[in-house]
């Protein structure tokens, strides 16, 4: 039996004023040792501090559960932030 996918929306902005807030549900995620699936199909926002939470995230998911971005592609704002920064290879599908 395989464990259900842990949904985690996004939101519409992955920033320095929601960082505190998401990573505790990211860490209580990764802490389940349960598969995630993020949804940022409503991110209009991404700053360097969100790309930071998603790296330390997905770094540590790998380890654990597994992650996902939901719909199978990331959204354009992840992508484009992470491209910006030279992590692409982490966040990007």
């Amino acid at each position: 039996m395989t464990q259900a996918e842990q949904p985690i929306d996004l939101g519409e902005q992955l920033d320095i004023t929601v960082v505190a807030a998401l990573k505790a549900s990211l860490e209580e995620a990764v802490a389940a040792a349960q598969p995630v699936a993020l949804n940022g199909e409503r991110l209009q926002r991404v700053d360097g501090a969100g790309i930071q939470l998603l790296l330390a995230f997905a770094r540590a998911a790998e380890a654990a559960g597994g992650w996902r971005w939901h719909g199978e592609r990331e959204p354009e704002a992840i992508r484009d932030a992470a491209e910006q920064l030279g992590v692409a290879s982490e966040l990007v599908a």
